[in-house]
Parts: C-alpha cells; sequence; structure tokens
C-alpha cells in the first residue's frame, strides 16, 4: 500500500470511527481537557501502529484498545494524583464501553438501512437538517413550507425511522 493510500485509509477510518474512541476514552476520563490529550495520543499511536492493524476487523474496537492502554499510561504516570478510576473500574468500564460500541455500531448499520428506504423528499430533508445542519426556518423557505409543517414532517420521519430501526433490531435478535 503506498504512503499517499495508507494515509486515507487511515483517516477514512477515522473519521467513521473517532466520536466513538473520544466517547470511550470520556467514559474512562471524566476530565474533558484530560480527554481530549489521551485521544490526540491515542490517534497519534493508533497512526504509528496502523500497519498492525487487520483490515476488515473493527477499527473503533482497535483504537478502543488503543486508548485503554494509553489510559493506564496516564495511570501509571499520575498516580499520586488520584485523577483515575482503580484498575477494577477501569476493566469495568472498558468491558462496558465495548458493548456499548458494539450496539452503537448494530443501530447505525440499522438506520442507514432505514434512511435508504426514505422516499427522495424526506431523506432531503433529514440530509439537511442533520447532516448540512440547516435551520429549520432556511429548510422551510427553501422548500416553500412553513415552520410548522416542516417540525410536523420532521416528527413523521422521525417515527418511521425509530419502528423502521426497532423492526430491524428484533429481526436481527431473531436471526
Amino acid at each position: 500500500m503506498s504512503d499517499s493510500s495508507k494515509t486515507n485509509e487511515f483517516l477514512r477510518l477515522l473519521m467513521t470511527s473517532q466520536r466513538r474512541i473520544y466517547a470511550f476514552i470520556l467514559t474512562m476520563v471524566p476530565n474533558h481537557g484530560d480527554a481530549e490529550d489521551l485521544f490526540q495520543e491515542t490517534v497519534l499511536l493508533m497512526w504509528s501502529r496502523f500497519d498492525s492493524f487487520t483490515p476488515g476487523t473493527s477499527f473503533t474496537a482497535w483504537g478502543c484498545a488503543i486508548a485503554r492502554y494509553q489510559i493506564l499510561s496516564v495511570r501509571k504516570r499520575h498516580s499520586t494524583r488520584g485523577i483515575l478510576f482503580s484498575q477494577a473500574a477501569v476493566e469495568l468500564l472498558q468491558s462496558e464501553s465495548e458493548r456499548f460500541i458494539e450496539q452503537t455500531d448494530v443501530r447505525m448499520q440499522a438506520l442507514r438501512h432505514c434512511l435508504d428506504k426514505l422516499g427522495a423528499k424526506d431523506y432531503e430533508l433529514i440530509r439537511l437538517r442533520y447532516r448540512d445542519e440547516v435551520a429549520i426556518q432556511s429548510i422551510a423557505q427553501q422548500m416553500g413550507h412553513s415552520v410548522q409543517a416542516i417540525y410536523k414532517r420532521l416528527v413523521r420521519i422521525h417515527d418511521a425511522l425509530l419502528r423502521c430501526v426497532g423492526k430491524s433490531l428484533r429481526e436481527e435478535e431473531l436471526a
């Protein structure tokens, strides 16, 4: 793999996983500033070890494992400050975080599937509101509808997506 394609692949994987890795760190380190520092250190370490990542496995889980070791390393360095949890608490939080991340991945996959089922106009409304973060008033003007009508349509779409995701998750459990 060329350096350029390696960099692109790493960045692509990181962009899809960074929020979950940061959330994992934040569950282990309650201070946002410390969590941000740990996240940056973790990303640098992930990049330096990217050759050891096995394609096809969970990049998020790999990143969380690296983050865990970073957190343990910081705990050892700062043990006199007493800022972090005991080893048993760290292990419990990690196992719960891993389960949460797996559940989140399954839910996100179900949501993507359900979004694909939306009609073009509904999908466009969701895209404008949540991906592009366009204000409701602007969407209403752009689509030629009242603000109230946009809110009502969003509620109907949310309800449909919630039902669809729930159904997908139930079907996955039965499979």
